[in-house]
């Protein structure tokens, strides 16, 4: 059985000097007992036998790296507990100024406004049983800061950290843990119903033949091609009655089928009930056009439109987009329905192991604090799962 001690050792063991292992230690601990805003100084006062100065300097500027303590984390997470799936999630973190690194006026897909922010993106381990733990981060460039060699010379932002597509940081952070974290088997999950870019997200997952259930915008532009169920309506060209295949966008194409049968679903609320929707599913395939530059040569790939109307609505409230076409339709669902219950755990996560409360500026700042609320995290999951796999529920509710 691990204790504090042991844990960190494991843990923080790439970490080359004592001196860092032992502030890595300080900084968890108080992570996980100081009750309230986690600032340096309150971190400090929980767990006496370090000053302030010492602590702030090894967070903000000491050259450790991240990565090998997320990966040993996402190693012990992963001997206990089987993913169901991979979540990519938003997450803000609220600024006041404007030198935090990649702080930026900017859109919030998730908040629906213009803030004061750092975004970034978590890629999080989620169980059937709902439990979220975020693995991996990445901090994204705001086109400002690939410029201001002011701002990014105060946060110390890497040379090679520029601004590039939402996409691209989906799938680095993916790629880094399948290609070097050995990232078991499990379905990719998105909301991208606020994102305009998605073909090449999803051309990538396809190039990499990683299945995915993505929760699309309704303009998203798809092509059918199913033998003997062309939706057909006004305006139909031509090419309605040759055997060519009809390209619109989704909203369209579920006009147009909107006298197919559907078939009623039910699901698992959050371990608080049963709900029911109507659900159809339509064939489709990627969206050809010029400017995705990210599809190989070949045909397109084989996709499912899943809509789903509430029952006595009249109108449809979601669709997704999966490459999974030898699953059921329940057992899509029940995966769909998880991925809204990220975000909800995501915040509370923040809230108990100060995810937001990281003071300092710098880029590497970001990064070692983040991880290390994540460490928080992880050591109370694993400390339910060796104590009692019962208490897990805990976190999977919180």
């Amino acid at each position: 059985m691990d204790t504090f001690d042991d844990f960190c050792a494991d843990v923080f063991a790439s970490l080359g000097r004592t001196d860092q292992r032992s502030a890595a230690g300080t900084y968890l601990y108080g992570l996980l007992s100081c009750p309230g805003r986690k600032s340096i100084r309150r971190l400090v006062e929980t767990s006496p036998g370090r000053s302030e100065q010492s602590l702030q300097q090894f967070i903000n500027q000491s050259p450790w790296d991240p990565e090998p303590i997320r990966r040993r984390l996402f190693h012990r997470l992963v001997e206990r507990v089987r993913p169901a799936a991979w979540v990519v999630e938003e997450v803000s973190f609220p600024k006041h100024g404007r030198w935090s690194a990649a702080v930026e006026r900017q859109y919030v897909p998730s908040l629906g406004r213009v803030c004061n922010c750092q975004l970034a993106i978590t890629v999080t381990l989620t169980t059937a049983d709902g439990l979220t733990v975020p693995v991996d981060w990445r901090l994204m460039i705001p086109e400002a800061w690939g410029r201001d060699e002011d701002r990014r010379a105060k946060a110390r932002m890497p040379c090679e950290e520029l601004p590039r597509p939402y996409w691209q940081y989906q799938l680095e952070a993916l790629d880094d843990m399948a290609l070097e974290w050995g990232m078991p088997a499990a379905p990719v999950m998105v909301d991208t119903a606020n994102r305009t870019s998605v073909e090449p997200f999803l051309a990538g997952l396809e190039h990499r033949h990683q299945p995915y259930l993505v929760h699309v915008s309704p303009q998203q532009r798809v092509w059918f091609d199913a033998p003997g169920a062309r939706p057909r309506g006004p305006g139909d060209g031509p090419e309605a009655g040759s055997g060519l295949p009809w390209h619109g966008t989704v909203t369209d194409l579920v006009t147009r089928s909107r006298n197919l049968p559907r078939e009623t679903v039910a699901w698992s609320h959050d371990g608080t009930g049963v709900l029911r929707s109507q659900f159809l599913q339509l064939p489709v395939r990627a969206f050809c056009s010029d400017g995705v530059g990210a599809r190989p040569p070949g045909p397109a790939p084989q996709r499912l439109l899943i809509c789903e109307w509430p029952l006595g609505k009249s109108r449809p409230r979601g669709f997704w987009l999966t490459d999974m076409t030898d699953r059921t339709l329940p057992e899509l669902v029940e995966l769909a329905k998880t991925r809204p219950l990220t975000a909800t755990r995501i915040e509370s996560f923040a809230d108990r192991y100060g995810l937001r409360d990281y003071e300092g500026r710098t880029f590497a700042g970001w990064h070692h604090h983040v991880t290390l609320a994540g460490a928080a995290y992880v050591y109370d999951v694993l400390a339910g799962l060796r104590d009692d796999p019962r208490e897990l529920s805990e976190f999977a509710a919180s």
